[in-house]
């Protein structure tokens, strides 16, 4: 859950930390005095868009950072771990976001930079914020197929199984189009490819032939000034016909040491001179074995020429090296057994292919048989969660409908029809509600959905809005038997449903030396039933007013 909230230098705050607690916090106070301030700051931690308001003073940052108690979620620990983001025996997840004055912002996670996206992942596990004007968006699309798949233990793991169905298929659906339009130019193909790999195979190349040639080419070129060196350097180390080379005078050196057995220092001279003289050796053999590589026959540069010629057109085709050469005539062998077979594993595609069709339409027929009994068993319940929210007449249906083309969720688009008044007919909810009666959907399907929903935090921003009467008495007794089982943070103008509040903050806008800021204060006796007093009836509040706030605190918490 939502544990809390620090926001700084953000449009009317200049620093501001809120704590919530388990059940229902309610956010009052007069209409502009900024609570949806702090809904848009919420909405920035999971993944949202950034303004060009936000910044209070456009010279500072604004930081908006949130922390969560995961301690019992496992879901969560396991996608932070994946993410790179877990802290061993770390109970608590911070998301903080960062809005620079350029407009740019940073994203961390438990102190870890990452991307909007990262934060868009982890939101839907985190909290479900239902914004006042966004309703719609809640029910719309695929969401309506969530709800019944969440509502059914049953459901997920066969939709697992049809979306691993679907990709398959998919797969090897896409990899028989793509032999089918090679059908049409596969001879000419075929030739080309033969072409090709005739004229690397006649080449005969050899991995690194042309470093090596090039390697050589270079020696030939410079045989003369290299063999005049290796003369020069062995003269120096090993053979000087008027003596003076390094190996005569390291071996003077030893005789002279050999002389002198009696002394420790040198006799332990003796072994690395020996070792010199070896190193020497050793040295003097490879140089005359190189100068006896650099006596080349007669012709064997332009041969080379020619060769690496051949090797360089080659290379102007298929690669920048011999190794690229050889690795483009493997696929070209490989793509060739493809074409002269593509035939047969045409036939062997239209077998795997009907295969798993008929896999995937079993599953998918499976599925929307299950999708529909829920449909039916949610139905009810949403629509007694209505008639607890004074809705006594109203119809509604879950309707589940084939989809033009199979999906990766089946078949199956759901939809809700609505009618609020005898004898209406019923038709598709998002376009039939009032916002009021929109509202009370939204807080039925949320409400029947409490003991699957994992989502533990619900934020509304005003869902009361357009709600009046013993309707909304029924709301606010709604939303407190939903903070029962998830931690509710409610913005609210309705005193009906913050007399149910756990936690209460009052938003107020002060001016302070010209400039106006918004700020929270916790309240608690007294100053929360004055408060309520002030949401029944404006500026004049009376002793009867008080009267009436205190018995309705006193009627909602029994």
């Amino acid at each position: 859950m939502l544990m809390e909230l620090l926001i700084k230098n953000f449009v009317l705050i200049d620093e501001l930390r809120l704590e919530f607690q388990k059940g229902l916090n309610v956010l009052t106070g007069e209409t502009g005095a900024g609570k949806s301030i702090l809904i848009d700051a919420l909405g920035l931690v999971t993944g949202g868009r950034i303004q060009d308001d936000y910044l209070r003073d456009s010279s500072q940052k604004a930081l908006v950072e949130a922390v969560f108690d995961v301690s019992q979620r496992g879901d969560i620990r396991h996608l932070l771990e994946q993410e790179g983001l877990y802290e061993e025996e770390e109970d608590n997840l911070i998301i903080s976001r960062e809005i620079a004055p350029n407009g740019r912002s940073t994203a961390r996670v438990n102190g870890r930079t990452v991307t909007i996206n990262t934060l868009k992942q982890l939101a839907p596990y985190l909290v479900d914020l239902h914004v006042q004007g966004e309703q719609h968006h809640f029910l719309q699309g695929d969401a309506y197929l969530e709800m019944i798949d969440a509502f059914n233990p049953q459901i997920l793991p066969l939709r697992d199984q049809l979306e691993e169905e679907y990709r398959e298929l998919q797969k090897l659906t896409r990899e028989l189009e793509t032999l089918r339009n090679n059908e049409q130019n596969k001879l000419q193909r075929l030739d080309f490819l033969e072409f090709q790999i005739r004229e690397i195979e006649q080449a005969q190349l050899q991995p690194g032939e042309d470093q090596e040639l090039t390697l050589k080419r270079q020696r030939i070129r410079n045989a003369h000034r290299l063999n005049e060196t290796c003369q020069q350097v062995l003269a120096c180390l090993y053979r000087n016909e008027e003596g003076g080379s390094a190996y005569d005078l390291l071996s003077a050196a030893l005789d002279a040491i050999r002389s002198l057995k009696d002394d420790d220092f040198f006799v332990s001279l003796t072994e690395p001179l020996q070792d010199m003289l070896v190193t020497i050796q050793d040295m003097a053999a490879s140089i005359s074995s190189f100068q006896n590589q650099l006596d080349f026959e007669p012709g064997l540069l332009e041969d080379i020429e020619q060769r690496l010629y051949t090797i360089e057109k080659l290379k102007s085709k298929y690669g920048s090296s011999v190794d690229e050469i050889l690795a483009y005539l493997q696929q070209a062998y490989e793509e060739k057994d493809q074409l002269e077979f593509s035939s047969e594993r045409q036939q062997v595609l239209i077998q795997e292919c009907a295969k798993w069709q008929e896999r995937y339409q079993e599953t998918a027929a499976r599925l929307t048989e299950l999708r529909q009994e829920t449909a039916k068993i949610l139905e009810n319940q949403i629509l007694n969660e209505l008639i607890q929210l004074n809705m006594p007449h109203i119809r509604l249906s879950i309707q589940i409908q084939q989809r033009s083309t199979p999906g990766p969720q089946g078949m199956d688009q759901a939809e809700i029809w609505f009618s609020a008044n005898p004898g209406e007919e019923l038709r598709p909810l998002a376009r039939t509600a009032s916002g009021g009666e929109l509202s009370r959907v939204v807080l039925a399907i949320k409400t029947a959905l409490a003991d699957t929903y994992q989502v533990p935090t619900l934020i509304f921003d005003e869902i009361d809005v357009g709600v009046g009467g013993t309707a909304l008495s029924a709301m606010a007794r709604k939303l407190s038997q939903l903070a029962e089982s998830h931690q509710v943070i409610l913005v609210t103008h309705a005193p009906q449903v913050a007399a149910y509040a756990r936690t209460h903050y009052l938003i107020q806008k002060e001016v302070r030396e010209g400039q106006t800021l918004t700020r929270v204060r916790l309240l608690e006796g007294e100053e929360r039933v004055a408060e309520l007093a002030r949401m029944l009836s404006g500026e004049s509040i009376t002793d009867i007013t008080l009267q009436h706030a205190r018995e309705m605190i006193a009627h909602a918490a029994n």
